[in-house]
């Protein structure tokens, strides 16, 4: 290698240590114009007083080495432990710090090291409720405004409980049932979804609260499970998701009617405030209170400029018609059965000269006047035919009367109906005529309930107010 002699026209420069430095940094920057991501295990985790996280990241699979640093703003928000042993994943840039020259990963975020394959699977699990109209705003219930009972699945010895309750009681005396369940590890999506199901089948429960204390990433893998959504989305009552957690949004989030920021805003969001409520009727009390007696006050007012008319004598106009209407009535059923009984009388008298009776007489003188002639020469041979004709005789006369008897029944029968079609003898045997306003009522859906109707009887009317009708 040949190097151009020192002090020569054509020599270069010699940089500083700082210029190199940051020339270097320079390039490793437009080299990297991207972030990425980065995987391996932490070793020599230190954290500084000024809240900086300082560690090495080291490759299991071969000898390699990187420092790292992530700054205070970050480092709070990681999602996953920066502890010595623990695989994570670091997603920034390299870098190289002017002052010592040192090689270094800037990590913006932090997560557990496979979390890109859960993230993966996550996304696919909400692309699917997402098909199935799970995270529609359209289903999304109201919460009630005056809940009876609420219903709270949470861990029983963790903090969101307290919260919950001690705001609920500062807040609205409600029933508060606890469904106990884990709310990390893996039985927790199983106790969780039970639980919700069990709360959805309490009558009395009008909302639900679903939740806990808040934590990191990794630790809210249950409110992530598919069971534990289809178990909010299949609950009766409406579902509020208190996960406490500010960064993430979790498939219970995402699937309840109503999202909390922590278990206390659920509460506070479930129930209205006592004094204030109170307070609302007061207000609303006396505004009522004012309407009436505005109202008692105008309706006085008309009341004074309208003078109402004595309706009795138009009751007594409409009686005078009903009864003109009904002695019209009785002339008209007198003369029909006056003409049904002068018809009865031609038809009797009719029969009558049709009567078998009177033919019977004149065959029988005929017969006597043959009689008296054939007796002297016929009086022995002619013994055994009247015998014959004496029965014939019996028989005939049997046969008239029976005749006779059966057009008396007829007409009997025809004397009957005639009279049982009379509205008087209807009247008498105890109907009545409903009358409205002078007019005979077939259809009992015309009057309106609280019209004034008339009841005409055999004797005398009665009047009567509709209280209900039926059709």
């Amino acid at each position: 290698m040949n190097l151009p002699e020192r002090g020569g026209p054509s020599s270069e420069r010699a940089m500083s240590v700082a210029e190199f430095n940051r020339a270097a940094a320079d390039a490793l920057r437009d080299h990297f114009r991207r972030a990425l991501w980065i995987e391996g295990e932490v070793s020599q985790a230190k954290l500084y007083p000024s809240g900086h996280l300082y560690f090495e990241l080291k490759d299991d699979r071969e000898d390699a080495r990187l420092a790292c640093v992530m700054w205070k703003s970050n480092a709070s928000r990681a999602n996953a432990r920066i502890a010595v042993g623990e695989r994570v994943e670091l997603f920034g840039r390299p870098s190289i710090y002017g002052p010592s020259g040192r090689f270094q990963f800037v990590a913006d975020a932090a997560r557990a090291a496979g979390s890109g394959l859960a993230a993966a699977r996550l996304e696919a699990l909400k692309a699917k409720l997402l098909a199935e109209g799970l995270f529609d705003p359209a289903r999304k219930r109201p919460l009630p405004a005056y809940p009876r009972g609420i219903g709270v699945v949470t861990s029983a010895a963790g903090a969101a409980v307290q919260d919950i309750l001690k705001e609920i009681s500062r807040r609205w005396p409600v029933r508060v049932v606890l469904a106990p369940a884990q709310v990390q590890g893996p039985e927790a999506p199983r106790q969780i979804a039970r639980a919700i199901a069990r709360l959805s089948r309490i009558a009395g429960i009008d909302v639900v609260i679903v939740g806990r204390g808040g934590g990191a990433a990794e630790d809210l893998a249950a409110f992530n499970d598919e069971g534990v959504a289809r178990a909010i989305a299949a609950c009766r009552v409406p579902v509020v998701s208190a996960v406490g957690h500010q960064v993430d949004h979790t498939l219970a989030d995402l699937v309840a009617d109503v999202r909390a920021a922590t278990p206390t805003a659920a509460a506070t969001l479930c129930t209205p405030v006592l004094d204030q409520e109170l307070e609302r009727v007061a207000v609303l009390r006396a505004r009522l209170r004012r309407a009436m007696d505005a109202k008692v006050q105008r309706l006085a007012l008309e009341l004074e400029r309208v003078r109402l008319r004595d309706p009795r004598p138009a009751v007594a106009a409409r009686r005078q018609t009903l009864d003109a209407l009904v002695e019209r009535a009785e002339a008209v059923l007198h003369r029909r059965i006056a003409a049904g009984r002068r018809d009865l009388a031609q038809r009797e008298v009719s029969l009558a000269s049709r009567h078998p009776r009177a033919r019977l007489a004149a065959d029988r003188a005929t017969l006597d006047r043959l009689d008296a002639r054939l007796v002297p020469a016929m009086r022995g041979a002619l013994e055994a035919p009247r015998r014959t004709f004496a029965a014939t005789r019996e028989s005939l006369e049997r046969a008239v009367r029976a005749a006779v008897q059966a057009r008396k029944e007829s007409a009997a029968m025809q004397v009957a109906k005639l009279e049982a079609l009379s509205p008087l003898r209807i009247l008498a045997r105890g109907y009545g005529v409903v009358l409205h306003e002078g007019h005979a009522l077939v259809d009992a859906t015309l009057v309106p309930a609280g019209a004034n109707i008339e009841i005409r009887l055999h004797r005398g009317a009665l009047e009567a107010t509709v209280v209900r009708t039926r059709p």
